[in-house]
């Protein structure tokens, strides 16, 4: 009986000798190009089924038995009126409700500059990685990691992000903004990411895949061919129906259709050494009726879209002339908001930039969706005091800045354009007396131009300041709601010698 037993432990011992090596596992979910849509809609790609939104996925990941890692590609919120609205900071809100473990920005998400998504950055609970991107002083801009390493079922990745160097909006609301060659700044970086030893490296990109072969910008083909280095590419910004992956040079590249219908589920697989081996993949269509949906966040959701039909149908006046704008020289829009933080500051000028408005307003009524898309930035408005030269200065400057020209109320000037710098302006008149040099002029004008909106420093020479705390947009909006009805704009007279 001895013996017997000591033949069945040595058969034991054999089968687990040789049994398979049953590995690790690690399941990848990823988002991109969400848009804004973040509720359930009908799908014609699911039979006309309530499919999609943030809601349905959180109560699939909710039900996840194994260990996930939840990733974005970028573009959250640039499409529907509810993102417009409540932009980056609503976007982040309801991420943060998600667990994501990182995400990157797009192109899409900084169309409105830097100021208008840093207050969503600084409220995500989860981190921000553009390994591109850098400020021009060479900083790394706030709440942006150049990567992370994060951790799930002992497995350890190191996460990058890239922007589109070649999609990105360079205006001077990003100015202070550098986007690095998206190969060089990966492979700057891969150095320091050996000294973690993480068992793969992910990138989140937001740049695309470019069907056009003739074309010569970067996609993510090119960056899997490049960058060998790289296991797995979660790419956004394409054009696909339906959930995609495919190994390029040994890497893997997964796209998600946009609008958030659809989310990919990507099943990762380690040898006991943590080496990856395989994988599994799975587009999940985010059908309503099969997951369900997490109650709390769908009502959330639905208050949001509330509002925004609110702000969408909410008239604010009638406009019987139309109020365009122009980026080269005075406008009817420009010159009508100029003189409305002028009346509300009760100041002798008022100042605003073109590069303030996206748009005019059409002749007819005007609602409060129209006001938003037109002045979509949160630009203060702040009283300053000026001497009549530093302000003379600082126009100069101004109008030397290619499509910004300053919007004003209050001002007469004759100017020569192509005159040296400092001898532009030939007369200038506040409210119809000579400027005199040493006087202090009050004046209403936005933080964006006292930060260097206008393309120069020249409005930080200020007497005095004061922060209302209100936006151009809330003040305007004051105006028309108490003028009822534009017929006509004064605007100031600047004459070109």
């Amino acid at each position: 009986m001895r013996y017997f037993f000591s033949f069945i432990s040595a058969c034991l011992i054999f089968l687990c000798a040789c049994s398979p090596d049953p590995g690790i596992e690690l399941d990848i979910f990823h988002t991109n190009d969400i848009q804004g849509f973040y509720w359930a809609r009908k799908s014609a790609e699911n039979d006309n089924r309530p499919t999609g939104g943030i809601a349905v996925l959180k109560n699939l990941l909710s039900n996840q038995e194994n260990p996930f890692m939840l990733f974005d590609s970028g573009n959250t919120f640039s499409k529907t009126q509810v993102g417009k609205q409540f932009k980056l900071d609503g976007a982040v809100n309801l991420m943060n409700k998600l667990g994501y473990t990182a995400a990157t920005l797009s192109s899409a998400d900084l169309a409105l500059g830097w100021d208008v998504v840093e207050s969503g950055l600084k409220k995500a609970n989860f981190p921000i990685v553009v390994s591109n991107l850098e400020n021009k002083d060479g900083t790394q801009p706030k709440y942006i990691k150049k990567y992370v390493i994060a951790e799930e079922n002992g497995i350890k990745a190191a996460v990058l992000g890239v922007i589109s160097k070649q999609d990105f909006p360079d205006t001077l609301r990003n100015s202070s903004l550098l986007v690095k060659d998206e190969i060089s700044a990966i492979r700057e970086l891969l150095p320091q990411l050996e000294k973690h030893n993480p068992d793969i490296i992910i990138l989140l990109s937001s740049i695309g895949f470019d069907l056009d072969l003739s074309s010569k910008k970067t996609d993510e083909k090119i960056l899997a061919e490049e960058l060998p280095e790289l296991t797995v590419i979660l790419g956004g910004n394409s054009d696909v129906s339906g959930a995609e992956t495919e190994e390029i040079s040994k890497t893997l590249v997964t796209r998600c259709p946009p609008m958030l219908f659809e989310t990919a589920k990507i099943k990762l697989k380690f040898n006991k050494n943590k080496q990856f081996s395989s994988y599994q993949f799975e587009p999940v269509i985010l059908d309503k009726d099969t997951l369900g949906q997490d109650e709390d966040l769908e009502r959330e959701i639905e208050n949001m879209r509330k509002v925004a039909l609110r702000t969408t149908s909410r008239k604010i006046a009638s406009l019987g002339i139309a109020l365009p704008t122009y980026s080269d020289r005075p406008s009817p829009l420009g010159a009508y908001t100029a003189q409305c933080i002028k009346r509300w500051g009760k100041n002798e000028l008022g100042i605003i930039n073109s590069d303030a408005f996206l748009n005019g307003f059409e002749q007819g009524p005007l609602s409060e969706v129209q006001l938003g898309n037109a002045i979509p930035f949160n630009d203060r408005v702040m009283f300053i005091k000026m001497r009549g030269d530093e302000l003379k200065n600082a126009l100069e400057y101004s109008i030397a800045t290619k499509n910004n020209w300053p919007q004003t109320a209050g001002l007469r000037v004759v100017y020569d354009a192509d005159a040296p710098l400092g001898k532009k302006i030939k007369k200038l008149y506040i409210n119809g007396a000579p400027m005199q040099a040493a006087r202090l002029y009050s004046i209403s004008v936005s933080d964006h131009i006292v930060a260097g909106g206008m393309g120069h420093n020249e409005f930080l020479n200020v007497f005095e300041f004061k922060n209302t705390d209100r936006t151009v947009r809330d003040i305007l909006r004051w105006c028309l709601n108490r003028d009822k009805e534009v017929l006509s704009v004064a605007q100031d007279l600047w004459k070109e010698e």
